[in-house]
């Protein structure tokens, strides 16, 4: 007989290990930010993507520093990745001193992204931005991109 707690337990285990150990690698890819003066529905938000994406994965958490201030809860919505599931298109949102701190981003962990994963990201990062602005007047127009942790040609 399985012992299931066990298996779960050493699951739970693996995947804390792994995370552990890409925290050791580089962030890469395109990654904007603004703080926005409007609140916003994250039901909506999340109902947008779905609609837009057809599946999506939603992670809320508390930050332990960097973009959003440590303790700040933060909803984050992964709705598009690459082919090999290297890069991934995320939007993330939290409330930082009453404003809506907003990252929009492209990025992977570990080797550069290649060149050719960037358009289409982009493409469907637009396609997120068109479609929170339409849904949930959610405006993610003048977020200028920046590239992280390697060079990325479509921003030259």
């Amino acid at each position: 007989m399985v012992n299931l707690g066990a298996m779960k337990c050493r699951r739970s285990l693996l995947f804390v290990s792994i995370l552990a150990l890409g925290g050791c690698e580089p962030l890469r890819g395109v990654v904007s930010e603004k703080d926005v003066n409007s609140r916003v529905d994250l039901g909506c938000v999340d109902l947008s993507l779905r609609h837009t994406f057809g599946v999506i994965e939603r992670w809320d958490y508390t930050s332990d520093g960097g973009i959003f201030p440590k303790g700040t809860e933060v909803a984050q919505f992964a709705y598009y990745k690459s082919n090999d599931g290297a890069g991934w298109a995320r939007l993330d949102l939290g409330e930082v001193e009453k404003h809506l701190r907003v990252e929009h981003s492209f990025t992977g962990i570990g080797a550069a992204l290649p060149q050719d994963y960037f358009p289409p990201a982009l493409s469907a990062m637009q396609n997120a931005s068109d479609a929170v602005r339409t849904d949930c007047h959610l405006d993610l127009g003048n977020m200028k991109l920046k590239a992280v942790g390697q060079d990325v040609d479509v921003l030259d």
